[in-house]
């Protein structure tokens, strides 16, 4: 090998390892841990694993169009469930009653 085609690797490794992390891929090596960051030379073959996300997609209903009977106004977001495990309440604005109600996560 030479000097330009270590050089070249060397910069690919580096702009792997600059670039990966941002789009939740982890570099792993066959044989290390996943839990592990493993940084890689020629004789190790990378591969990209992604990682599982945290958010989930949740709806928010107004709870009192509900009580009303009227058409509840929905609003779809999502949640880190491991921040925030419990339900959301947000207060959010409801078009049917033209004003912010509070608005409550539903499954």
């Amino acid at each position: 090998m030479g000097v330009r085609a270590i050089l070249r690797a060397y910069i690919f490794l580096l702009l792997l390892e600059v670039c990966v992390p941002c789009f939740g891929f982890r570099l792993v090596a066959p044989g290390v841990s996943d839990d592990v960051h493993s940084y890689t030379d020629s004789r190790f073959s990378v591969f990209a694993k992604r990682r599982k996300s945290a958010r989930i997609l949740v709806t928010l209903e107004c709870t009192e169009a509900r009580k009303l009977g009227l058409p509840p106004s929905r609003y779809y977001t999502s949640k880190n469930k491991v921040n925030t495990p419990e339900r959301l309440e947000l207060m959010k604005y409801n078009k049917y009653l033209r004003r912010h109600t509070l608005h409550k996560e539903i499954k």
